[in-house]
Protein backbone atom coordinates (compact mmCIF):
# COMPACT_ATOMS: atom_id res chain seq x y z
CA UNK A 1 0.00 0.00 0.00
CA UNK A 2 1.36 3.94 -1.06
CA UNK A 3 1.88 6.19 1.69
CA UNK A 4 -0.75 8.09 0.43
CA UNK A 5 -3.60 5.44 0.47
CA UNK A 6 -2.39 4.53 3.83
CA UNK A 7 -3.03 8.81 5.05
CA UNK A 8 -6.54 8.27 3.17
CA UNK A 9 -7.27 5.29 4.95
CA UNK A 10 -6.54 6.87 8.33
CA UNK A 11 -8.35 9.94 7.67
CA UNK A 12 -11.33 8.10 6.96
CA UNK A 13 -10.67 5.45 9.85
CA UNK A 14 -10.12 8.28 12.47
CA UNK A 15 -13.69 9.85 11.31
CA UNK A 16 -15.48 6.58 11.47
CA UNK A 17 -13.93 6.33 15.32
CA UNK A 18 -14.67 9.73 15.79
CA UNK A 19 -18.83 9.25 14.96
CA UNK A 20 -19.43 5.74 16.41
CA UNK A 21 -17.08 6.83 20.14
CA UNK A 22 -19.02 10.46 20.09
CA UNK A 23 -22.70 7.77 19.91
CA UNK A 24 -21.21 6.20 23.13
CA UNK A 25 -21.58 9.87 25.02
CA UNK A 26 -25.33 9.14 24.57
CA UNK A 27 -25.56 5.42 26.65
CA UNK A 28 -25.89 4.47 29.93
CA UNK A 29 -21.99 3.26 29.66
CA UNK A 30 -20.89 6.72 29.45
CA UNK A 31 -19.33 7.26 33.13
CA UNK A 32 -16.47 6.91 35.27
CA UNK A 33 -13.41 5.23 33.50
CA UNK A 34 -14.85 5.12 30.53
CA UNK A 35 -15.77 8.74 30.52
CA UNK A 36 -12.73 10.01 31.16
CA UNK A 37 -10.93 7.73 28.45
CA UNK A 38 -13.54 8.31 26.03
CA UNK A 39 -13.07 11.67 26.38
CA UNK A 40 -9.15 11.90 25.92
CA UNK A 41 -9.86 10.09 22.68
CA UNK A 42 -12.57 12.41 21.01
CA UNK A 43 -10.20 14.89 22.11
CA UNK A 44 -7.26 13.56 19.85
CA UNK A 45 -9.99 12.26 17.18
CA UNK A 46 -11.97 16.05 17.41
CA UNK A 47 -7.90 17.40 16.29
CA UNK A 48 -7.63 15.20 13.24
CA UNK A 49 -11.21 16.05 12.04
CA UNK A 50 -9.92 19.26 10.40
CA UNK A 51 -8.54 16.84 8.09
CA UNK A 52 -11.79 14.43 6.79
CA UNK A 53 -12.91 18.19 6.28
CA UNK A 54 -9.80 19.39 4.34
CA UNK A 55 -9.91 15.82 2.19
CA UNK A 56 -13.89 15.83 2.29
CA UNK A 57 -14.08 19.52 0.84
CA UNK A 58 -11.95 17.95 -2.06
CA UNK A 59 -13.12 15.32 -2.93
CA UNK A 60 -16.73 14.90 -1.18
CA UNK A 61 -18.38 12.51 -3.45
CA UNK A 62 -15.19 10.03 -3.79
CA UNK A 63 -14.72 10.68 0.24
CA UNK A 64 -18.61 9.57 1.14
CA UNK A 65 -18.46 6.43 -1.22
CA UNK A 66 -14.90 5.46 0.47
CA UNK A 67 -16.63 6.39 4.28
CA UNK A 68 -19.55 4.09 3.54
CA UNK A 69 -17.67 1.76 2.59
CA UNK A 70 -15.29 1.40 5.56
CA UNK A 71 -18.59 1.81 7.60
CA UNK A 72 -20.03 -1.12 5.86
CA UNK A 73 -16.96 -3.11 6.61
CA UNK A 74 -16.45 -2.09 9.68
CA UNK A 75 -20.41 -2.93 10.82
CA UNK A 76 -20.02 -6.17 8.85
CA UNK A 77 -17.00 -7.53 10.03
CA UNK A 78 -17.62 -6.18 14.47
CA UNK A 79 -21.26 -8.40 13.92
CA UNK A 80 -19.22 -11.75 13.35
CA UNK A 81 -17.35 -13.53 16.47
CA UNK A 82 -13.97 -13.18 17.18
CA UNK A 83 -13.28 -16.98 16.92
CA UNK A 84 -14.85 -16.95 13.33
CA UNK A 85 -12.46 -14.46 12.14
CA UNK A 86 -10.14 -17.18 10.91
CA UNK A 87 -13.02 -18.13 8.51
CA UNK A 88 -13.31 -14.56 7.43
CA UNK A 89 -9.56 -14.40 6.82
CA UNK A 90 -9.96 -17.52 4.53
CA UNK A 91 -12.47 -16.17 2.41
CA UNK A 92 -10.31 -12.64 2.15
CA UNK A 93 -7.61 -14.76 1.11
CA UNK A 94 -9.36 -16.76 -1.40
CA UNK A 95 -10.72 -13.61 -2.70
CA UNK A 96 -6.99 -12.18 -3.07
CA UNK A 97 -6.04 -15.12 -4.94
CA UNK A 98 -9.43 -15.24 -6.96
CA UNK A 99 -12.08 -12.29 -6.90
CA UNK A 100 -14.28 -13.56 -9.79
CA UNK A 101 -14.65 -16.84 -8.36
CA UNK A 102 -15.78 -15.79 -4.84
CA UNK A 103 -17.99 -12.68 -6.25
CA UNK A 104 -19.50 -15.41 -8.03
CA UNK A 105 -20.07 -17.70 -4.77
CA UNK A 106 -21.06 -14.57 -3.49
CA UNK A 107 -24.11 -13.88 -5.38
CA UNK A 108 -25.00 -17.66 -5.77
CA UNK A 109 -25.64 -17.65 -1.43
CA UNK A 110 -27.12 -14.37 -1.26
CA UNK A 111 -29.89 -15.53 -4.36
Amino acid sequence: MQVTDKITHAIIINQIALNNNEAIKHTQYYKRNLKAKLNTLLQELYFCEKDYDAFFNSEENSTCDVYDVYERYTKAIASIPIYECENIILIIESYKKDPKSIEGICKKILK
